[in-house]
């Protein structure tokens, strides 16, 4: 493919070809980095398909296509360069279109109408997208007119109740926390003391899916409407979201995204991947075992170890599970990643675990027959004798219902919900086992690290434990050296004596001579061998060295 700097086209064909083939598809066609063409699109106002679009397309379900506002004919700029140059890009391709300033102000237009179409609120009754486009406006038009006044040199806001009421359910709390410079704390307080109600979990992510919301009246009160407080000029912000997959280089990165956004569910007649076909005979043949075993009266201690999926999930939803681990290997597959025979998943060199669960409802346990028997001799036996044993019947039964939960690396779980089932996060469910083999990337570095340390002191240790042996040994034989020589000097200062005496008759001329060669043989600077004793080993202590008569 040509590579090109620029593509030009209107926002028309742009939202043909991202509902056609998905954003994904676009950069790759284009050969565009995803995340720069997802901030492009979102600057030029396009719609894009919400999470689950994908595959209810591919299973033929209802899907909505969301409408692309006016204009629709406008030229957009798409670019690979950093936001700052395309802007200066578009500014140059603006300028040089005849009606420059038309243009703008049908950009706005269009940036205008998508916000008010993704702001659309539901009170009670679906709300006006014309009202909330007046609210914002109004809002807009106030929040330069926030009142304050000072008081000892401090600065106070003043909360005016339908203002703030306002601003909560068309900002988030902490951009409202910068506004009048205090925390989003501080906010919430003042929010519950003037009794105005804040929008409930996940109101802002269904705001942004275009979704439609509630939004709660104001309601009717006596307190006061307005409250002062304290401005700190300090505001708590939410800790950066690290990026997804930040780890991977940018291409990798795309790779993978553009993979995870397009993954589908294969056909219920596709062939599954061979290492699940291999697993599902072991699971079945597993349960036939373990139904053999139970009729035998085996108790669970000595029946054979669960294979995975075996006992977490019913006979019923183990299709399901296989389809689901099936789609996700048969993805990833090409991206250089496997799965073991016990389905662990093989990311970048490192082993995921994926556990599996179904979910149980608990109901009432209607007794046997048998158990009506047991429990009527019981009372028999009870009339009968005081000591009668009531018999264990349980309570309650536990029945799988179907829905399964998913937990990567027993950290990140995806569960079937009201909103959607797993199948429709299998893009989110591939990208959490990327993240996980990091984590278990960094997890084994950091053991390989502190074991290569730990072996780095224990080869410390050994050397200074050797290096004070030989110090030691070293000692103990200059030691015994110097004793050695300690007896020869003690000869030889007797030798000089027994000369000085002046008694040297033959006898004692040969005794000074054989005096003087033991002298020598103790001596270890001399070391004579002698005829008897050979040479002695100096460094060897005193019992060491001790000389003893044969018993021979």
């Amino acid at each position: 493919m040509t590579e090109y700097s620029d593509i030009e086209m209107t926002r028309k064909q742009l939202y043909d070809e991202i509902w056609e083939i998905s954003v994904a598809g676009v950069a790759k066609k284009y050969n565009l980095p995803y995340t720069l063409l997802m901030k492009q699109i979102k600057d030029a106002g396009i719609p894009i398909p919400p999470s689950g679009y994908w595959t209810k397309l591919n299973f033929n379900k209802t899907v909505t296509k969301l409408a692309l506002p006016e204009p629709a004919n406008e030229i957009v700029l798409i670019s690979r360069t950093l936001p700052s140059v395309h802007k200066k890009k578009l500014q140059s391709l603006t300028n040089k279109n005849s009606g420059g300033a038309k243009m703008e102000a049908g950009i706005a237009k269009a940036s205008s109408a998508l916000e008010t179409h993704a702001l659309t609120v539901e009170d009670g009754v679906p709300f006006p997208s014309t009202t909330m486009k007046d609210d914002t406006s109004e809002v807009s038009q106030t929040i330069d007119l926030l009142e304050t006044y000072e008081q000892s040199g401090q600065v106070y806001n003043i909360y005016d109740r339908e203002l703030l009421y306002n601003e909560i359910w068309l900002d988030p709390v902490t951009e409202i926390a910068k506004r009048y410079a205090v925390s989003d704390v501080a906010i919430r307080k003042v929010c519950q003391s003037l009794d105005i109600p804040m929008p409930p979990v996940g109101y802002w992510a269904k705001l942004r899916a275009g979704k439609a919301v509630t939004r709660t009246p104001l309601p009717i009160t006596n307190k006061p409407t307005k409250k002062t407080g304290v401005r700190t000029g300090t505001y708590s912000t939410p800790p950066l979201e690290k990026e997804t997959l930040s780890f991977l280089n940018e291409e990798d990165r795309s790779v993978v995204l553009s993979i995870a956004t397009q993954i589908r569910l294969p056909d219920e007649i596709a062939k599954m991947h061979p290492t699940i076909i291999a697993h599902r005979k072991a699971v079945i043949e597993w349960k036939k075992k373990q139904k053999e075993q139970e009729s035998r009266g085996y108790n669970r201690r000595g029946m054979d170890t669960p294979l995975f999926l075996a006992d977490t999930v019913s006979e019923e939803a183990l299709p399901r599970v296989l389809h689901i681990f099936d789609a996700l290997i048969k993805a990833m597959e090409p991206l250089e990643c496997s799965l073991t025979s016990d389905l662990k998943f093989i990311v970048n060199r490192e082993t995921v675990s994926v556990s599996v669960t179904e979910a149980k409802d608990e109901i009432k346990h209607i007794p046997t027959k048998e158990e009506n028997i047991k429990l009527l001799k019981y009372e028999e036996d009870k009339r009968r004798h005081s000591w009668a044993s009531k018999p264990k019947i349980r309570k309650y039964e536990y029945v799988y219902n179907g829905r399964i939960t998913v937990s990567v690396n027993s950290s990140k779980s995806f569960r079937d919900c009201k909103s959607y089932v797993i199948e429709d996060r299998l893009g989110d469910l591939m990208i959490s086992l990327y993240e996980a083999s990091d984590i278990l990337r960094q997890e084994r570095e950091a053991r390989e690290e502190a074991e290569r340390k730990r072996q780095e002191e224990e080869r410390r240790k050994e050397n200074c434990r050797q290096r004070v042996n030989e110090e030691v040994d070293k000692t103990l034989m200059l030691g015994n050296l110097s004793e050695d020589y300690d007896v020869a000097c003690k000869i030889r200062r007797y030798i000089a004596a027994v000369e000085a005496s002046g008694n040297l008759d033959p006898k004692t001329l040969e005794w000074i001579e054989w005096a003087k060669t033991k002298a020598d043989w103790y001596d270890p600077t001399i070391a004579r061998e002698d005829e008897f004793f050979g040479k002695r080993d100096h460094q060897r202590n005193a019992d060491q060295k001790k000389l003893e008569r044969k018993l021979w």
